[in-house]
């Protein structure tokens, strides 16, 4: 008997993908990076999906590739894993969805690379990090370019040449995670925070995560360029202009009340 590799759940406008081999520390082999590529792009096109929160079934999130896969020399078997690995992690930053990583545990090589190119990283105080990909005799390829870009270039080299393993304290200080949780409360924080996500606009939302990801790595003039685009497209937004004519009733009460 099989057992689904992706587990799915939903709360209203939240959606919680659960990776599911516990057995193996929820390590990616091709039919789970296949389901959850899968997944990941229906809840990117459905309006209704505004939050999306990964996690991992068991005491770890993701130990990463399944190892038992890359021993395998098939040369068309590579290139589909590593495809579908590159489409994942260009797909989670590029969604208009914003994406919550609930890390339980573990969340080491490929896992901690698919955590890091999540939004928000809400980790459990027993959780570890770590690229240990060099002391494999491997390379941490894909997953270095989400470290480089959150923390600073000798820290993440650091990480990557020594293949060490840090504390949630630890990737909380470098700028890694979002927020440190007791391990039975991180997954209801994760989905705490989904919420209050998916009662904002989601117009809003999608916008600041998009331009967000423009700008942080484009030069000051050009950033600003880019910004100014944005901000002439959100004044005409229909949450936008409602949530100004909020306002400025609100505080006319608080005048007249005053």
């Amino acid at each position: 008997m099989s057992f689904p590799t992706v587990l799915v759940a939903r709360e209203e406008a939240v959606v919680t993908l659960t990776l599911n081999r516990p057995e193996r520390r929820n390590a990616m082999n091709g039919e789970l990076m296949r389901t959850l590529l899968g997944h990941l792009q229906e809840c990117e096109h459905d309006e209704q999906v505004r939050v999306i929160v990964l996690t991992g079934a068991g005491t770890s999130f993701c130990s990463g590739a399944d190892l038992t896969e890359i021993r395998d020399p098939n040369a068309e078997g590579v290139n589909s894993r590593v495809e579908t690995s590159l489409a994942i992690y260009s797909l989670i930053p590029s969604m208009a969805t914003p994406v919550i990583a609930a890390v339980n545990g573990h969340a080491v090589a490929g896992g901690c690379g698919l955590a890091m190119s999540c939004d928000v990283v809400v980790a459990s105080a027993n959780a570890e990090f770590g690229y240990p990909e060099v002391t494999r005799g491997l390379v941490a390829a894909f997953v270095m370019v989400s470290l480089s870009r959150l923390v600073g270039r000798r820290a993440a080299l650091e990480l990557l040449l020594t293949g060490r393993r840090i504390t949630a304290d630890n990737a909380l200080a470098l700028g890694m995670v979002t927020e440190v949780a007791p391990p039975e409360e991180v997954l209801e924080q994760a989905l705490s925070r989904a919420r209050r996500l998916a009662a904002m606009s989601p117009g809003a939302v999608a916008m600041t995560k998009r331009l967000f990801n423009r700008v942080a790595d484009l030069p000051y003039d050009e950033a600003l360029l880019v910004a100014k685009d944005a901000n002439l497209s959100m004044r005409v937004m229909a949450d936008a202009v409602e949530g100004a004519r909020s306002f400025l009733d609100a505080k006319t009460k608080e005048e007249a009340n005053g």
